[in-house]
């Protein structure tokens, strides 16, 4: 993929960021070039979800985003989380 390559460098994480945010769901919405990756909590209850966490992204670095989390995963599992539709 032009311009997208490997970079094996430091990675320093932020003390406020070091545990994260608890996400079950995800949805992608398209802007132009870009896309907006949204993290979210769903409660099946309350039939709603809420964004925990934003990032924009540009729509050529998906299928990287894509090929690392299959390489984590080792095999289809989604049975860990839910995908939302962009609707709304």
């Amino acid at each position: 993929m032009p311009g997208l390559h490997h970079v094996a460098s430091e990675v320093v994480v932020d003390p406020s960021m070091a545990l994260g945010v608890f996400t079950n769901a995800f949805r992608v919405q398209e802007r132009g070039s870009t896309c907006l990756l949204e993290f979210l909590v769903y409660s099946a209850t309350e039939d709603r979800a809420v964004i925990v966490g934003r990032v924009p992204v540009r729509k050529a670095f998906l299928p990287v985003i894509r090929d690392q989390i299959a390489a984590s995963l080792g095999a289809n599992d989604s049975s860990a989380g839910r995908a939302i539709s962009t609707s709304g």
